[in-house]
């Protein structure tokens, strides 16, 4: 029996020194295991604190660049709104200029078609009346654009047959239409207001275009 002893106190210190080996390398695997857990949870938890900056710092950038293109499409409406205002005022000053030089040119009327002088030594007499046909107001109204209607005289005449002729339509032209020299004048200086109007709108506007697009 103490043979047997003799013989298993070596094996069981060999199994010992095996279990502590082991254990050593099982404890040893443990560390490494539990270090490289921690190291890489804070390897992580680092990459996730970097990209949550990054992203922060990203938002913030998209916000500041938000804020001034907001900042300068405000700037930039109020320049326009200034060169509007302003281009109006200018059109407003223009066609009150324009209204009253038509107003004044309109009581010279009376004075330039009603009485004349042969040279500037005579005596001013009646202006003789002046004859314009048919013809000539609507070649001058198909010059500004406007439908010509026939006047009252021509009316009456070709009611009463005098209009007729062999010449045919064309004879109707030769007829005395009734404008006078002040409504011919009248005229021209209400389409000289009208044609200055659109003159100064279209400047404006080519105005308005060009420093848009600059």
């Amino acid at each position: 029996m103490n043979a047997l002893l003799d013989l298993l106190k070596p094996a069981a210190w060999y199994v010992g020194i095996i279990a502590v080996v082991v254990i050593g390398l099982h404890l040893n695997r443990q560390d490494g295991f539990d270090e490289g857990y921690a190291k890489g949870l804070g390897e992580g938890e680092t990459a996730i604190a970097k990209l949550r900056l990054e992203h922060s710092q990203e938002q913030q950038r998209i916000a500041d660049a938000t804020a001034k293109a907001a900042k300068q499409a405000v700037e930039d409406l109020r320049v326009q709104q200034d060169r509007g205002d302003l281009l109006a005022t200018q059109l407003a000053d223009a066609k009150e200029s324009f209204r009253k030089n038509t107003d004044q040119l309109k009581g010279e009327i009376a004075r330039v078609t009603t009485l004349y002088r042969r040279t500037l030594e005579s005596a001013p007499e009646p202006l003789p009346a002046g004859v314009f046909t048919v013809g000539f107001v609507r070649v001058w109204n198909n010059a500004n654009g406007i439908g010509s209607a026939v006047p009252a005289r021509q009316a009456r005449q070709t009611t009463s047959g005098i209009a007729t002729s062999p010449d045919g339509a064309g004879a109707a032209d030769s007829l005395d239409s009734g404008v006078t020299q002040p409504l011919v004048l009248a005229n021209q200086i209400r389409n000289g207001e009208l044609h200055s109007s659109c003159r100064v709108q279209l400047n404006r506007l080519i105005d308005w275009t060009l420093n848009g697009s600059n």
